[in-house]
Parts: C-alpha cells; structure tokens; sequence
C-alpha cells in the first residue's frame, strides 16, 4: 500500500510538471478524484479560481442588509425576494453568493456557578407509554447540589404543576430562593411587548416566598442542569417496562435515588451529600391548594363539561354558570360560593360521570320512567355495581336491587356501598339482602327482664309517708 506522502508527491508532479486533469490523474494514480482534490487544495497548489462576475454581484449589498436584520433567513426565501427586484440568475448562484451569511456561528457561554439554596431549575418532560398514552413528568433540580426529585402526572395542567411543586417541596423539606422556568404557559403568559406571568403562579411564588426567573426563548443552555438530566431520564424511560402510573412513579423514585447517590461528574461529590449543604427556604406551616378553576354552563340536562368529559349536577344548577374547581384527582363544582357536587377526576375522554342523587328530582316528575333510570344510573356509576346488577335473576330483580342500592347512597358515602358491593361480588354473592346487612347496623334489642323467685314480692304495699315526715318548713305550704 502506497504511502501517503508518496501519493502527495505523485499528484503534485502530474498536476504541475504533466499538466494532466484532475481525472487523468486519479486514474492514473487509482485514486478517488475528490481525494486528489483534497491534495491539490491542502497543497496550495491548486490552480487559482477565477470568480467570474455573476448577476447576483449586483445584489450583494441588499443581501448583506437583509441578513443584517434577519440572520436566519434561507437562501430561498433570499432567492424569492431578489425577483421582485428584477433578478434574473439561477437559485444555484443564490445558495453560493448567500453561503457565508448562512454559516453556523460558534457560540461561547459563561459556567454558572450557584450558592447553595440559591436557585433550582424546573421542567415538564413527556413520556409516551403503551398503554397509558402520553404523561407528564415534573423535575426540580438544585442547582448547587445537583439533588433532583420528580413525579408523573396524567396531565400538565396548571393544578398538576403546582401539586409537582408540592411533592418537591414536602420531599426535600424546603425550596430554593429563585427558580428558573422555561416559557411554561403555567408560569409566562407572553413575553412581548413585556414579559408577563401567570397572576395565579405569582401568588403560589408569593405564598412560598421565592424568586421567579423565565429563561430566554431558544436558550437552553440558561437551564442546562434540568436538560441534561432529562436526557438521563429518557435512556431509563426506554430501557424499563412500567404497569401503570404508580409502577412508573415508583421505579422512576428508585431511579431518582441512585442518580442522587452517585458521583457527579462535574462536583466529583454525590448530590445525596451536597444536599445537607443547601440554605433552603424553609416550608410555611399552611400548604397552597393545588387547584385550577375554570368557569362553565350547565347543560339542560344537568351535566358540566370539563376536559370533553361531562360531570353531573344537581338537576336545579340547570342553565346556571358554576366554577369548576380541578384538583390532581378531584373536580368539585361551586354555584354561588356553594359546592354543589364532587366527582373523581377523570382522565379518560368523552365520558360521563354521574352521581343517582342529582337526578332524583326529575326522577320524581317521572314515575314510570324512574326505576329504568334508575337502573341505568346506578349501572352507569361504577363497573363493580354494573356487575352486581347483572347478577341478578331477571330485569325486575335488576330494577330492585338498582332502587335498593339508590337509597342506601342517600344514608351512606359512595365508596362505603362501592366497597361492600366489591366485597360480595368477589363472593360471588350478589344478593341485595347481604349487601343491606353490610351495611346497616343490626338494630339492638332490649336485654330479657330479670323476674324474682318469689313473685309475691311484685304485688307488695306500703304506706305512704308525707312530706312533713321528711321537711317541717312544708307544714304551712299544705295548709295554705
């Protein structure tokens, strides 16, 4: 095999002393051309390369004033606004004549450097599972230790972003004094003509007493210590299988914990021990409510949309704005300042979830039609009394045991009958008599009366004293 230098010296030969073409002379030497074009260039020995004066030359000027105020513009976008000037070349010479405008530029940045307890970075990142569809992971990192903690939600609404606050806070025993935001909508409103932030987010700043900063568009470096570890993260997203929302949350904790147990490689200290060295904000003793309120109409039939799914409300809300109120699991819904109905959040879509009791009213307008629907409500109201009913013998024993279960939710909570009605279930007992004994106390009967042996001692008689045997100052009350 040929060295490389004899091949350097062999190309320069046939170039200036043979005169042949660059062609000639990879074939000559077995070469690839663009390799003897390398050589040639490396050299200085290429042949000078006469510019040749273009119609695009005339244009230069505007170009470069373009690309003053717009240095990300492409070489088509300049290719279409030189024709309305009267540009008559080819895209080709465009792209060429606009390629140093377009080059990357290396940009340099400033390590920062923290104090402990001064700043943590904050982030939602997302994870794209299976079977539970997209959901929402929230990490805060300190910035002087590198301790990080998080947790998965469903969603990324604004009452999640609080309750992941929450969760950082309650686990690390404290917060730092500024933390540092992405142009999240749930901390930034707009940022032009001013930056203006979520009223709702500066009072949980305010509650919490720390410092809010907003990074600059398109500048990730500014929070580059939350970045990286996403990074980290997502390598153990895809190399781990999760059930559900908890398994997920509880391998990701595990994971979380070695990672703040482990060298870092810039401090060469765990974050583990570096956390007891953070001067955080300690916690006020009341707790922010993570909530979200959303105003909205009551349907003619009773139901307010929330997130496409309609929760049920009493029958006389009907037409009526109310305040629903979110909370990470609950949703709760307010007329008036009065809370008219509570509901389990639900995170799937396009569904209905309905309390029996708010539609007993309309259920009395209608007799005939009120054990049907009866039946369907209580049907419709959980997958474990659906099961119950369908156990039954026929439809009218359906329809009994569905009234039956109805007026026990008026004397005891939903998740008391829900339990019972599991418990036989998993008996395969799904007799209505079981569950009313499950739930009702046994009523409880007088003890037996005790008799005497000798029953002549019932019928005993004895003289009756009066009352000045007793008290002498009552001598005058009697005479009177």
């Amino acid at each position: 095999m040929k060295n490389d230098d004899v091949i350097i010296q062999q190309v320069l030969h046939l170039r200036d002393v043979e005169k042949l073409s660059l062609r000639q002379i990879a074939q000559q030497i077995g070469i690839d051309r663009k390799r003897a074009r390398r050589i040639l260039y490396a050299s200085q020995a290429a042949p000078a390369i006469v510019v040749k004066k273009g119609k695009v030359d005339s244009f230069m000027s505007l170009i470069g004033e373009w690309y003053s105020k717009y240095p990300h513009l492409q070489a088509q976008q300049v290719f279409e606004r030189l024709k309305n000037y009267g540009y008559t070349g080819g895209y080709t010479s465009v792209k060429l004549a606009t390629l140093e405008y377009r080059q990357p530029k290396e940009t340099a940045y400033h390590p920062l450097v923290f104090h402990p307890g001064q700043e943590a970075q904050v982030d939602w990142f997302f994870f794209n599972h299976e079977r539970m569809g997209m959901v929402a992971g929230f990490l805060y990192v300190l910035s002087y230790s590198r301790y990080a903690w998080g947790i998965f939600y469903p969603r990324s609404g604004f009452e999640f972003f609080l309750a992941g606050h929450l969760e950082c806070y309650k686990h690390l025993g404290g917060l730092a004094r500024t933390q540092r935001y992405d142009n999240l909508k749930s901390a930034v409103l707009r940022r032009k003509p001013q930056i203006e932030y979520n009223p709702q987010f500066m009072d949980f700043a305010r509650f919490y007493g720390f410092s809010v900063h907003a990074c600059n568009p398109y500048s990730g470096n500014e929070k580059g210590r939350v970045e990286r570890l996403i990074r980290d993260i997502r390598v153990f997203l895809e190399t781990e299988s999760f059930i559900d929302l908890a398994d997920l949350n509880r391998k990701f904790h595990a994971w979380l914990e070695r990672r703040n147990n482990t060298e870092h490689r810039s401090t060469r200290q765990t974050p583990q021990s570096l956390l007891g060295k953070e001067n955080l904000l300690k916690l006020p003793v009341n707790v922010y409510l993570a909530r979200r309120v959303v105003p909205a109409r009551v349907s003619k039939t009773a139901l307010v949309e929330f997130e496409t799914n309609r929760y049920s409300v009493p029958s006389s809300c009907v037409s009526k704005m109310v305040d629903v109120t979110a909370y990470p699991g609950l949703i709760e819904i307010y007329l008036s300042g009065q809370k008219v109905a509570t509901h389990k959040r639900c995170f799937s879509r396009i569904q209905m979830i309905q309390n029996p009791l708010h539609a007993e009213r309309l259920l009395d307008r209608s007799p005939k039609f009120q054990q049907e629907r009866v039946r369907q409500l209580i049907a419709g109201m959980d997958p474990a009394l659906r099961s119950f009913l369908e156990q039954q013998e026929d439809e009218d024993a359906q329809q009994h045991a569905a009234y039956q279960i109805f007026q026990l939710i008026k004397t005891h909570s939903r998740a008391t009958v829900l339990s019972a009605v599991r418990e036989l279930n998993g008996m395969n007992c799904a007799k209505i008599k079981a569950l009313v004994s499950l739930l009702c106390v046994p009523c409880v009967q007088d003890p037996p009366a005790v008799w005497p042996k000798d029953t002549r001692l019932l019928t005993l008689n004895y003289q009756e004293r009066k009352l000045t045997d007793y008290d002498p100052d009552t001598r005058h009350v009697q005479g009177a």
